[in-house]
């Protein structure tokens, strides 16, 4: 109860912090429909916590191996 409790709040079992994306930031981040993420999640593209009944959770450093693999370059703000 308790690691999963941890896993909601974005953090492991060892204490470290780890930061979690929802299947929405991703898709607001990468300009897509949540629908499309949830392709990716079913398809094992992109690698996926599952923290509840139907609750997901993407680690950031998942997120970013799915994008190196994609060649998504983030946009700059200069």
């Amino acid at each position: 109860m308790r690691q999963e409790r941890q896993e909601r709040q974005g953090q492991d079992s060892g204490g470290d912090n780890e930061q979690f994306l929802t299947t929405s930031e991703i898709a607001e981040i990468l300009r897509v429909h949540q629908r499309t993420v949830q392709r990716w999640i079913s398809s094992n593209r992109l690698k996926a916590t599952k923290v509840g009944p139907k609750i997901l959770r993407v680690r950031k450093q998942d997120f970013d191996k799915f994008l190196e693999s994609q060649n998504y370059q983030e946009e700059s703000d200069t």
